[in-house]
């Protein structure tokens, strides 16, 4: 399949590339306030339709910094892959919505600008961001660039997915497959708990002599709950999981060597799903968004506690269960208080 590039992406979207070229549809609304929507996924691109529907004046315009997002295409079916998205550049410019392929390098918030990595500069009357998350800085020795990508998250990203999955074919028929937790989760317990079955289950059909070891430094014992409900006594009782009292916590990786260092000793593994700890998205940390535990911290609207007349949607909210559902909700509830 071909790549999708920039050039490609904005050559293929039509009427949306059209705009753009002109200005957008921002430009076309100049005396319409002007509302700038961070981030294409679930949470941004609800409210982005939400503002457009409450109030057509009002001039919309998505910032996404991943042309493949909104590229509407044939995708092939497999575990792990995120949702395929439902709403592509040509949905968005039938609904008047406009769409900036870029990514953010800043925030001007007194003169409302948006700084963009292209060097173009965006003004805003009201930026909604919706950053999803990015990898919080764990101290585990070892464990850089090299081991994140022989030991994918494969969380949100298709490309991970595959990788993940083809590792766990090509595996050795007695060999391990780890799940590692971090000692505070980003996303909803039961869905960690679904990743922690799925893989039993996929160990079970395609190598039924190999072993899944979950080091889970949770502290609660929730994710381990829910994994055995939802495993069953078969798939529970050949999984050897390991709480944060029991050898659960990593201190140190090599993963050209395929060892994992933990409380109770080093642990060798063929693949190795390595959910990292998660914070604020990258563009919500440069905003000023985000306090000392790295998620930003909001009312029930999504306005910031930090920054007057900022809103934050989505994952990158503090305190709140994470998935496509609660993002793209947190997106309406946002457009609503706004358009009000």
């Amino acid at each position: 399949m071909t790549p999708v590039t920039r050039r490609r992406f904005l050559m293929q979207t039509g009427s949306a590339a059209a705009a753009l070229a002109a200005g957008g549809i921002a430009a076309r609304r100049a005396d319409a306030a002007r509302i700038l929507v961070l981030g294409a996924g679930p949470a941004g691109i609800a409210a982005a339709q939400a503002l457009r529907a409450a109030d057509p004046r009002l001039s919309v315009t998505l910032v996404e910094r991943d042309p493949a997002r909104l590229a509407r295409s044939p995708r092939p079916a497999g575990p792990f892959l995120p949702p395929a998205p439902t709403v592509d550049a040509a949905d968005l410019a039938a609904q008047e919505i406009g769409l900036l392929v870029d990514d953010v390098a800043g925030v001007d918030w007194q003169a409302g600008r948006l700084e963009l990595f292209s060097g173009r500069r965006e003004a805003f009357d009201r930026l909604v961001m919706a950053p999803g998350t990015a990898p919080a800085e764990e101290r585990i020795e070892g464990h850089g660039a090299r081991a994140r990508h022989a030991w994918p998250a494969a969380w949100g990203s298709a490309a991970e997915a595959r990788r993940l999955a083809a590792q766990i074919a090509a595996m050795p028929d007695g060999g391990r497959l780890v799940l590692r937790l971090p000692a505070v989760l980003a996303h909803d317990p039961a869905l960690v708990a679904a990743r922690a079955a799925s893989l039993a289950a996929m160990l079970a059909r395609q190598h039924p002599a190999a072993n899944l070891t979950v080091l889970d430094a949770t502290l609660d014992g929730t994710v381990r709950q829910s994994f055995a409900v939802r495993a069953g006594d078969a798939l529970a009782g050949r999984t050897d999981w390991r709480g944060s009292g029991e050898g659960g916590t990593v201190l140190w990786t090599d993963a050209d060597a395929g060892e994992i260092g933990t409380s109770a000793g080093t642990l060798h593994a063929d693949v190795v799903n390595f959910l990292p700890a998660l914070g604020a998205g990258t563009a919500a940390r440069l905003a000023g968004l985000a306090d000392a535990s790295l998620w930003c911290p909001v009312d029930a609207a999504g306005r910031s506690a930090l920054r007057e007349g900022a809103v934050v949607i989505g994952d990158a909210r503090k305190g709140v269960l994470r998935g496509t559902a609660s993002a793209a909700e947190a997106g309406r509830s946002a457009a609503a208080a706004i358009a009000a």
